[in-house]
């Protein structure tokens, strides 16, 4: 079934290394104007 939707895939080479997804992400968001102040709570899970 065909969608009227963009999706975005990222180079193979990028798709390895979990620093430059996180980076591109915090990038995309940053350029949304999506901040964060210094309280933000890291967390190493998120649930799906």
């Amino acid at each position: 079934k065909k969608s009227n939707i963009e999706i975005y895939l990222p180079s193979k080479h990028l798709c390895t290394d979990n620093a430059a997804m996180i980076a591109v992400s915090g990038y995309h968001r940053y350029l949304n104007g999506e901040t964060s102040d210094m309280f933000l709570n890291a967390k190493a899970y998120m649930p799906l």
